[in-house]
């Protein structure tokens, strides 16, 4: 009888050993892998149009950077297209405006970055004229209180975006943005619903939108796509010449709200843009193009290592696309590139070949 109460006593810590292994298995899988390498699925470039036959898609310029995107260790290429409007007020979307990026120029340069291993995505944006004379004329103040004025502009942006969801599908795109930092017209759902419903009855890729920051918070179609999309352009700091310390506290103000965001939908982000010019003071206010000041490759770096470190092994983040390259560094946008948001050739660059895990950075001059 003792023999057979110690085999039971046994056998019941055995089956006890067994349930806590197995809770500790199970709790094990649920954390997020983490390791010194970037879990980031989509690690991507922006590379942005010269307008400019043989200098901007599709040219040879063009898969010569291709190599560097590869070198560095970049996934993806973001391509963004444009349409024009006259004015914000303007209810016609204009298409095919811009000879240099005509189709079959788009075409070859999504083949060539296919070739090459690269997934792509296209990003779509709406260009106002006349911004330089009124700051108003930008795309993130596009409204319409007129109900039928509202309903023309949202008939010709479907017939613009079915276009280039058509171009995406033919060409194996990986991604479509539906819509770039369109602010003024995202509270209209309804609208971005359908919208959304016809985009998916001619493509099968994934989709997203690219919010203008915290605007994100605020849009209620989210859960019709299929990635939170955030133009990341969060004012980390005050001064410059900022610390480390200063801009990793400045990127944590903003990474509980993309988490409860990620969560309340059940749906990754990916930073459909994020980029710092290489100027000091670059992080006070990251989204102003025209900013200038003295050349600084380290504040430009260290926005990037700031947020490598906050964002690093977050499981709610799907990847992120660096503004900015050109398919042309040798173009009429040289000028600019020293103290511009590019960081080919710059410290930043390092930073992020580190982030992807691959520490090839500056690979080229």
């Amino acid at each position: 009888m003792k023999n057979l109460s110690k085999i039971a006593f046994l056998i019941l810590i055995l089956i006890l050993f067994v349930f806590i292994a197995s809770a500790l298995t199970n709790r094990t899988q649920e954390q997020p892998e983490l390791s010194e390498s970037s879990p980031l699925k989509y690690k991507g470039a922006v590379l942005a149009h010269i307008h400019r036959i043989g200098s901007g898609y599709g040219s040879q310029s063009s898969k010569e950077m291709h190599k560097h995107l590869s070198a560095v260790g970049y996934n993806v290429v973001q391509l963004n297209t444009f349409a024009y409007m006259r004015d914000r007020k303007d209810t016609s979307i204009y298409i095919g405006g811009d000879p240099s990026m005509a189709v079959p120029y788009l075409e070859s340069e999504i083949r060539n970055l296919r070739e090459m291993g690269f997934k792509v995505m296209l990003k779509p944006h709406i260009w106002i004229g006349g911004h330089d004379l009124d700051p108003d004329n930008w795309r993130s103040k596009i409204d319409f209180e007129d109900i039928e004025n509202r309903e023309k502009w949202f008939d010709s942006y479907t017939k613009f975006i079915l276009g280039e969801a058509e171009l995406a599908e033919r060409t194996g795109a990986e991604m479509l943005v539906v819509g770039t930092e369109l602010v003024g017209v995202t509270k209209y759902t309804e609208s971005w619903k359908k919208l959304i419903e016809k985009i998916r009855e001619v493509y099968s890729g994934k989709l997203t939108y690219a919010a203008e920051g915290r605007n994100a918070m605020k849009i209620d179609f989210w859960g019709v796509l299929d990635y939170i999309g955030i133009d990341a352009y969060f004012s980390l700091t005050d001064k410059s010449g900022p610390t480390l310390e200063e801009l990793v506290k400045g990127w944590k103000e903003y990474e509980p709200e993309m988490k409860k965001l990620s969560d309340k939908y059940k749906k990754q982000i990916i930073f459909t843009e994020v980029g710092f010019k290489s100027v000091e003071g670059t992080a006070i206010k990251p989204w102003e193009w025209n900013q200038d000041g003295k050349v600084s490759e380290q504040e430009q770096a260290l926005a990037f290592e700031a947020a490598s470190m906050v964002f690093q092994n977050k499981p709610y983040l799907a990847g992120i696309f660096v503004w900015k390259y050109f398919t042309d560094m040798n173009s009429y946008e040289r000028k600019n590139n020293k103290k511009g948001f590019t960081p080919y050739g710059k410290e930043a660059e390092k930073v992020i070949s580190g982030w992807f895990g691959t520490n090839k950075g500056k690979t080229t001059q």
